[in-house]
């Protein structure tokens, strides 16, 4: 027989005839790597994207995947392999292949021939098939492709077949008595992995039989040896038996095995609720076989992430029979516990005497590691403090299951990980009622509910608030909800106390040194939001000694590091109750220094807006204020943030929001319209259209007299907001408005901008003479004023009235203008919308080839800029190029992308058209129920938009179905 056409255990093989294929390049080979590994099974687009892009799809993906098959086919058929085999299914892929072409299913295939003729007893047969079947390795699995955690358990499950397969193979031959090849192969292996006593024993076996005495007593000796130091225990028996043989004498009375250990804090009592969470967990943990189990239960405190912990780990004890391990690992005290303290105290749980613990912590691990690794233990990590700590106490391999409980989430460990809030309100009602008693649960259900309700579900407090009623038999459930009503003395009554919290943090306080303090006290009138270091130093006036001060309070625990943000900025939050200290401390300063220290944020802020505006991907078409050297201690930051602007914006939302409604209420509305104005860039091209609406509504609200640029700058934004969420006589309204005080003031590039908003609602409402006269007019601005990005905006909306025409030779023509300038000035966003309008013009040419082209290089343009509104367009437009092409399946998963993202950025008016057409691609493809709910969604929100003629034609589609 030939060698196998394609070929996984070592370099990714294809060879047609004996002569290698060229495949192209890394995604295609990954994709038929992918396949290769499910031969004959379904591979999907969304597995085959998880394997391309690891760190995030581009919205491009599916139709990236299917050039990428497309290229394969392609290298397939040149070399003159059949392609048929390769067969696309619905939103996927399979490869169909027989054990002869490929060399994993080759290799299964012996194998099971060798362990049949060894289980027959023909070792002579045996021994030519395991050799057979092992000579088709080259390698380690997919060796030259770069890895995918995708392909673990495939990559996995064979490295072991490939491993049994050796040891099989080597215990076949040393019953043929082939002792030499037998010892060489044993040294090998165990010099890879010294650990493994069955290996030992054939080794000791295979010298002793040899004639080699000495030897054999030589390696007992060591395998002893080895693992006394590394586990800290004897020889098994088998091992033990071998060692007795060839040393000719018996064994020494060996101590009784001892009891497994149980370390588990008792079950609560009276343990309510959290039946879902106790069920997952217990399934997930008793799952664990021949590799451990790793569960990570995160949430806030006073969620019962304790409790919850141990009641499961008591209900799966009898999953693991040989002991279970808890261990506090204090990560909300002053000094969590170090990893090497734990695993040494985990170590001799497990029985290794002291003088056998490493004193090295990664010795400790590794010991840790080796004596779970036949084992089957349940251990328990309470209050972990994050994955670092945690890391080096997991089982690498065998039955073991680990549980860990931590106020934070750790996304970076191998675990399935789930969130515990808040219970759910049966719960909480059972929980109270199982403290206070059912009689007085049942006779005041309605105060009950106002009970849980101030309390928030949150299991301590309910806990602690049926306990103080239990305690009281003269009060009622009501006069407990009257207390606990009011706010302010809410934490007092409840016993975690406000006053507690005061005077400990009072404590802290008053050993601060100056800078300190002061840092301490500017938390109290900053954003209720992790902040950043510069933020904290702009407040106070000093980069130097914010910096300082900072470590101190870390040091002191009263503020803790949440993370890195976006620019690689760390960023600090305080706790709630010792902000609200802060803010008293900080109220005690007097009126002028708080409202100084919140306009020099405010002031910084503008600055860092303005300087990030300048280097953004995309150039808002709007009036912005003028960039100007930062100075003060925002200057340490605004390098980043010209490199790295949209990430900034990003990183700064909640705090630059805030920062407006700061200076409004302090009455600085210009600075509170000029941050304003920076943001809504950024709001269009991330669709945060909330924080649009409010912050543009609040500052044109506060003006005393609406009518300077600023006025008319944020009513051109509101216009713009309104248009996409198809307000269209409040956009007009507003884009009319600002134009009117634009010209009044003399501002021509702002006019032209107002002109083209007025243009654009024209072109959605059909008035297309208005359209392209408001267009006009605002090319001729743009002129007058010299602004060649604006120049290419209205060319390429004047351009979009003749295609709405069908008069695509005068399309061209501006189509061509504003092209050229886009590309002259390396606006890269300009360009990719200016292609959008090209692809229009060459469907309307019957070049729908050229079209899906042009639409894939602006949808890749949108993906580099991180364009999530401008890519559902276009996605949405190649959906619906697929679909007038017949392509059904990719048109329904382009179309239900770009569906998901508008109904997040509430544009209604795309969200009813891509509907409609997801209505009519099923119906198409004989799917009608699917068909009828997408129709009713897109008549429904029609009607919402009182769009008559389009819910009239859905309407009708919809009647047709039945």
């Amino acid at each position: 027989m030939g060698d196998p056409t394609f070929g996984v255990l070592g370099s990714l093989q294809v060879r047609v005839d004996g002569v290698p294929v060229r495949l192209g390049g890394a995604k295609p080979r990954a994709v038929l790597a992918t396949l290769l590994l499910q031969p004959g099974g379904f591979v999907s687009l969304d597995l085959l994207t998880e394997v391309l892009w690891p760190g995030g799809a581009p919205r491009s993906a599916v139709a990236n995947v299917r050039t990428y098959v497309r290229t394969l086919r392609r290298a397939l058929s040149m070399a003159g392999a059949a392609t048929d085999r390769l067969r696309t299914k619905p939103a996927g892929y399979a490869l169909d292949i027989g054990p002869g072409d490929l060399d994993m299913l080759l290799f299964e295939q012996r194998l099971d021939r060798a362990r049949t003729e060894r289980d027959l007893g023909d070792d002579a047969a045996a021994l030519r098939a395991y050799e057979a079947a092992l000579g088709l390795w080259r390698g380690g699995v997919l060796q030259d492709v770069p890895a995918s955690v995708v392909w673990d358990p495939a990559v996995t499950g064979l490295e072991g077949l490939r491993s049994a397969a050796v040891d099989e193979c080597l215990e076949v031959r040393l019953r043929l008595g082939d002792h030499a090849p037998v010892i060489a192969g044993l040294r090998s292996r165990l010099h890879d992995d010294p650990l493994r006593e069955d290996l030992w024993r054939m080794l000791v076996h295979a010298l002793h039989d040899f004639g080699r005495t000495a030897e054999a007593r030589a390696a007992y000796a060591e395998a002893e040896r080895i693992i006394a130091a590394e586990l800290g225990i004897e020889p098994s028996e088998p091992l033990r038996a071998m060692g007795e043989q060839v040393n000719g004498y018996a064994g020494r009375r060996r101590s009784p095995a001892p009891a497994p250990v149980c370390q588990l804090p008792m079950d609560v009592p009276d343990f309510t609720g959290r039946a879902d969470e106790v069920a997952e967990h217990e399934r997930l943990l008793s799952t664990a076989g021949h590799q451990p189990v790793v569960a990570v239960l995160s949430g806030p405190p006073g969620s019962g992430k304790t409790t919850l912990a141990v009641h499961v780990a008591h209900r799966v004890r009898a999953a693991f029979p040989d002991g279970q391990l808890f261990v506090d690992l204090g990560g909300t005290s002053d000094r969590p516990r170090e990893p090497a303290d734990v695993l040494g105290e985990m170590l001799r749980g497990l029985g290794v005497i002291d003088s056998a613990v490493p004193g090295e912590p990664v010795e400790r691990a590794a010991l840790f590691r080796s004596r779970l690794a036949q084992r089957r233990f349940l251990i328990v990590l309470d209050d972990a403090v994050g994955s670092a700590q945690v890391r080096p106490l997991l089982p690498g391999t065998g039955g073991s299951a680990v549980l860990v409980s931590s106020r934070r989430r750790m996304p970076g460990l191998p675990a399935h990980h789930s969130a515990l809030g808040v219970m759910r309100h049966d719960d909480a009602r059972a929980l109270f009622g199982a403290v206070v008693g059912p009689d007085r649960l049942h006779a005041e259900a309605a105060d009950v509910d106002r009970v849980l309700a101030a309390c928030g579900s949150l299991p301590l407090a309910v806990r602690i608030a049926g306990a103080r009623l239990a305690n009281r038999p003269g009060w009622s459930v009501g006069a407990l909800a009257d207390f606990l009503h009011d706010e302010r003395g809410r934490l007092d009554q409840l016993r975690t106390g406000e006053l507690e919290v005061r005077a400990s943090a009072e404590l802290s306080y008053r050993h601060l040194p100056g800078p300190a303090a002061r840092v301490f006290r500017a938390f109290g009138r900053l954003a209720d939001d992790a902040v950043a270091g510069w933020a904290v130093a702009v407040a106070t006036g000093h980069a130097d000694e914010a910096a300082r001060a900072l470590e101190t309070l870390l040091d002191e625990h009263l503020v803790e590091v949440v993370g890195e943000d976006r620019l690689g900025q760390q960023r600090y939050r305080m706790h709630d109750l010792l902000r609200c200290y802060a803010r008293e401390l900080a109220e005690a300063e007097g009126h002028e220094t708080r409202v100084r220290r919140q306009l020099r944020v405010v002031e910084a802020l503008i600055g860092l807006a303005r300087s990030a505006n300048a280097a953004m991907p995309t150039r808002f078409l709007g009036v912005l204020g003028e960039p100007a050297p930062v100075t003060g201690p925002a200057s340490g930051i605004a390098d980043r943030v010209r490199a790295l602007p949209v990430e900034w914006f990003e990183s700064e939302r909640r705090i630059l929001v805030a920062a407006v409604d700061s200076a409004t209420r302090l009455g600085r509305v210009l600075l509170a319209a000029d941050l304003a104005i920076e943001l809504a860039g950024f709001f269009d091209m991330r669709g945060y259209y909330g924080d649009w609406l409010r912050t543009h509504q609040l500052v044109l609200d506060a003006m005393p007299d609406p009518s300077d640029a600023r006025a008319a700058a944020l009513l051109r934004n509101l216009g713009q907001l309104h248009l996409y969420q198809d307000r269209y006589a409040e956009a007009l309204a507003s884009f009319d408005r600002s134009r009117e005080i634009f010209a009044g003031l003399g501002h021509g590039s702002g006019e032209a901008v107002a002109a083209l908003g007025a243009g654009s609602v024209y072109r959605v409402v059909d008035d297309l003479d208005a359209a392209l006269a408001a267009f006009t007019d605002a090319l001729d601005g743009f002129g007058e004023a010299g602004d060649r990005h604006g120049e290419a905006v209205a060319r390429n909306a004047i351009a979009s009235v003749w295609l709405e025409r069908k008069d695509s030779e005068t399309a061209a023509g501006w189509l061509d203008g504003a092209l050229e300038l886009a590309r002259d000035l390396g606006d890269r966003h300009r360009e990719a919308q200016v292609r959008r309008r090209i692809a229009v013009l060459y469907e309307l040419r019957g070049e729908g080839g050229v079209a899906r082209a042009e639409l894939e290089r602006a949808l890749g343009i949108f993906d580099d800029l991180a364009d999530t509104h401008c890519a559902a367009y276009v996605q949405q437009s190649i959906g619906e190029l697929c679909l007038r092409q017949g392509d059904a399946g990719q048109a329904s998963a382009l179309l239900v992308g770009a569906l998901a993202v508008q109904q997040q950025l509430g544009d209604r008016r795309a969200e009813a058209r891509v509907a409609c057409l997801l209505g009519e691609l099923h119906h198409a493809t004989g799917r009608k129920q699917t068909a009828r709910r997408y129709f009713h969604r897109s008549l429904s929100t029609w009607r919402r938009l009182d769009a008559r003629d389009q819910a009239a034609l859905v309407d009708a589609k919809l009647k047709s179905l039945r």
